[in-house]
């Protein structure tokens, strides 16, 4: 053969070994990122007013070679009253071997009483590069209830859009946990109950499919609902004391990289009774506090087995305002406590309120004035009181569950 010819077989050969490196290069690569499930876990859920918490936050190195400097930046959101938009809590260094993994722990003091939304972020992938950058963000808001199986229970849970652009929510979906392990969330009954989705607060939870919405476009600064309903008798069925129901999707840009968002909701199933007969309060020192609180219990406690729930409400509130007074006096320790018995004894509020509004509602009792709002009546129409107890607007959301009590006499 010419020289010539020999000389583009050279340089064709030199392209193609280019190409494999090329390729090679390309295969070989790091991809830090986060898990689907359990990501970021706060030590409080929601977490406690005025005292340092703990928040987990677990990356993952899902590529083929090791990445050094990786950093990993963690934000909070107040969601309630106090709203400044995300706020850095602070930035983790990490060095992850290829196919390992990174626990890191943040401390955050958080000044608000409201659920709280926390979101993790790659915000340098280190040296090994980034195969994948839609695993780089996750958030999540975290919230523990507690409700009475008997009943429906509706959860309304938000999604919101902060920036001033449209952005698109990639699918909804229903994901059911139990000790970290994924459980049915449809159970095998004859009437059929299931775990139902559904975005919008006008939309129907028993139409359509369960557990999955399809894509939904959202205008910026703007927020929707998905509403979750969590059929009687669920937990029951599966024998549970407590789970946790994450609704999950991905937002984001038309094109472009999309966020992991997580909506954890743990329900612990309880009755009135039982969180109105639990010793909430064995933490604080003062036992003449100690007495004041708890006879208020006590007293709610006697309403509503004499079938008296304006009265019990009344004084669940009455609890809430007292305790709120106290917490200026009181250690971190007594602080935690007394903040998760406030939630406690608001669910037990929550749950009177539906209990007695649906015996109204059954004795043919209707709240016939329309600038009331009977919430529980139209529980599913209506998302006020919740949206009061995720701000840490406690007795605001006692109020309103309170309104037209009058009619349930």
């Amino acid at each position: 053969s010419s020289p010539a010819s020999m000389l583009r077989s050279l340089a064709i050969i030199a392209l193609l070994l280019a190409v494999a490196a090329t390729l090679a290069s390309a295969a070989d690569q790091a991809n830090p990122g986060f898990p689907k499930y359990f990501a970021i876990t706060p030590e409080h859920t929601p977490g406690i007013q005025g005292v340092p918490t703990d928040i987990d936050v677990r990356t993952f190195n899902y590529g083929n070679i090791d990445s050094n400097g990786v950093e990993v930046t963690l934000f909070f959101n107040d969601w309630g009253a106090i709203y400044s938009g995300w706020q850095p809590i602070g930035t983790e260094t990490m060095d992850l071997v290829a196919g390992g993994n990174s626990l890191d722990t943040f401390t955050h003091t958080f000044e608000a009483a409201a659920h709280t939304c926390l979101k993790a972020e790659i915000t340098d992938a280190g040296d090994g590069g980034n195969t994948d950058v839609n695993d780089d963000v996750i958030q999540i808001n975290w919230d523990v209830v507690s409700a009475d199986d008997a009943e429906n229970i509706d959860l309304f849970i938000p999604f919101g859009n902060a920036d001033g652009e449209e952005i698109l929510i990639n699918g909804t979906e229903i994901v059911c946990v139990n000790n970290s392990e994924i459980i049915p969330c449809n159970i095998a009954q004859s009437n059929g109950q299931r775990l139902r989705l559904a975005l919008g607060d006008a939309a129907d939870p028993t139409a359509g499919a369960p557990g999955q919405v399809g894509d939904t476009v959202m205008a910026g600064n703007s927020e929707v609902l998905t509403r979750l309903r969590i059929p009687a008798g669920y937990m029951t069925a599966l024998d549970l004391d407590e789970f946790t129901v994450m609704v999950r999707t991905e937002m984001g840009p038309q094109e472009g990289p999309r966020e992991q968002v997580h909506a954890m909701v743990t329900v612990l199933k309880t009755t009135v009774a039982e969180i109105l007969n639990k010793p909430h309060l064995c933490c604080l020192k003062s036992v003449k506090m100690r007495v004041m609180l708890e006879t208020i219990i006590a007293d709610a406690l006697n309403a509503y087995e004499a079938g008296d729930g304006q009265l019990a409400l009344k004084l669940l509130r009455i609890f809430v305002q007292k305790a709120k007074l106290l917490e200026c006096d009181l250690t971190d320790e007594e602080i935690t406590c007394i903040q998760k018995a406030i939630q406690a004894m608001t669910d037990a509020g929550l749950m009177i309120a539906r209990e007695f509004s649906a015996a109204a509602s059954a004795a043919g009792r209707r709240n016939t004035n329309p600038g009331a709002v009977n919430f529980f009546k139209d529980f599913d129409r209506d998302s006020d009181a919740q949206w009061f107890r995720r701000a840490g607007l406690y007795e605001a959301a006692l109020l309103t569950a309170a309104k037209g009590s009058e009619k349930w006499r």
